[in-house]
Order: structure tokens, then sequence, then C-alpha cells
């Protein structure tokens, strides 16, 4: 038997499947990854503004960090809960261990919001130090084109009924479209609502409520919404972060 063609043949076979393995960030997966409505496994620091919403410790919704002391989620995560209860995990993939917690002082939520307008900033009792895997994202100021692929990402269930994922998902899947194709397709009135396609089998579930949408590095739009169930095509269930960034400005700067 000839071995060094043996180990040659070894080598390259080694090498395309390690090819064949790796993340967006070029980082190996040993195994097939978690699938959250065909979601990806994040790399630590990939996200460092993605933060878990927790009620007593556990988590309830995304968020999105928008300064050292102030994130940003769905304002029906954080309704009528006593702001005591409530606090922000950020820095970890995982959804149980690890990471930075900080307790929520105040809860802002839109002074509109009913259904619509579903948004509200949690200012935090002690600001984060920000570092590698802490750091805020900011606001886009314009309107994204249509056609242009976003990331949205979270912890929430990988499937209709099943249990939240322990590590931090996420996805390229989801599309923008216009706001007139939202309200022709869904019956959208408010200009508020960011018009996103989601494909068949992808998109946000239970548990990522709140959580950003993210183009060119720039947060767009948080999770409202699931019209249907989890993975159903649907358009709209999006808050559109640039329509409300007066308004944002306004709480964190006074």
């Amino acid at each position: 038997m000839d071995y060094r063609s043996f180990f040659a043949k070894f080598f390259i076979v080694f090498c395309l499947v390690a090819k064949a393995t790796q993340n967006d960030d070029g980082s190996a997966e040993h195994k097939p990854s978690l699938r959250i409505l065909n979601g990806q496994v994040a790399a630590a620091g990939q996200f460092p503004y993605q933060v878990s919403v927790r009620l007593n410790r556990e988590h309830i919704c995304g968020g999105a960090l928008l300064s050292a002391n102030f994130v940003l989620t769905a304002a029906h995560c954080v309704y009528n809960i006593n702001q005591t209860a409530l606090g922000v995990q950020a820095g970890t993939l995982s959804r149980t261990a690890g990471g930075v917690f900080r307790a929520v002082c105040h809860v802002v939520v839109h002074p509109e919001y009913d259904f619509d307008n579903d948004l509200a900033l949690l200012q935090l009792e002690t600001p984060y130090s920000l570092s590698y895997y802490i750091q805020p994202i900011r606001i886009a100021d314009w309107e994204a084109p249509s056609g242009e692929s976003v990331i949205i990402s979270g912890w929430g269930r990988t499937y209709e009924g099943s249990l939240l994922s322990d590590k931090l998902l996420y996805s390229r899947a989801l599309t923008t479209e216009r706001y007139e194709f939202c309200a022709g397709a869904d019956g959208v009135t408010n200009p508020g609502v960011l018009c996103l396609n989601t494909p068949q089998g992808n998109g946000f579930c239970d548990g990522d409520d709140g959580g950003p949408v993210v183009y060119r590095n720039v947060l767009i739009g948080i999770a409202s919404y699931n019209a249907n169930a989890c993975g159903t095509v649907s358009y709209g269930g999006f808050t559109k972060a640039s329509y409300y960034k007066l308004w944002i400005q306004g709480v964190i700067y006074g």
C-alpha cells in the first residue's frame, strides 16, 4: 500500500470537510449547527449589540444595546411589568450562562403603543463597560433600499412550540420590501412598520421578540409580532427603528 498516497488523499478530504463546516466568520463547526427557522450559530463577538431581556433572570425577549445604559426592545415584552423584576444580559452567546447582567431602573414604553408603535427603552441601573463582546449599535436615519438582505438574531424557539435555543442564532434569509408592498399584502397602515419579506421556514419565533434587524451594521428595526405560526411566509411584524429615532434620542439624551 502506498502510504504517501493514502495520507495525501486523507489530508485533501479533511480540508474539504473543514471548509464545508465553516461559519460565515470562518470559524469551524464540529457538527451541524442548531436550526432556528434555518438560522446559524453566532460566533463570539459577532453581534455585540444583542442582549437578552430578562424577567426574574429568565429570558423573555431580545433587545439591542443603543448606549452603555439603554436597550431598545418591543413594548409588549415589558408592558405592565414591574421594572424591579426586569434585567438585561449582554456579552454572551449562551441563553443560560455567562455574560454580564444589569438590572433595569426605568422602563419607557412608547406613548402611543397599542399593538402598533411596539417599542420600549430600558434604562439600566448600572451602565455597561463596553468591550469587544458588548457594544452599542447605531440606529439608521435612512430607509434601507428594497431587495436587500438583513441580519436577524435571537434565542427564540427553533420551531413553533419548541424549546428556546440555548445558543444565539442568526439568519440572513429575510429581505427588505417597500412599505407599500406590506400595506397591500398585510393591510399595514402604520408607516412605523418595517416591511420585510420572510420566506417559508425562516424568520423570528417566540422568544425573539424585541430582537434586532440589522442592515450594513446599522439597526433598522426590531421584531414585534408573528402574524401566523413561526416559519410561515409573512411581510410585516417588525418596527422600523429610523421612524422612531427622534423619540428614542429624546428619551436617551433628554
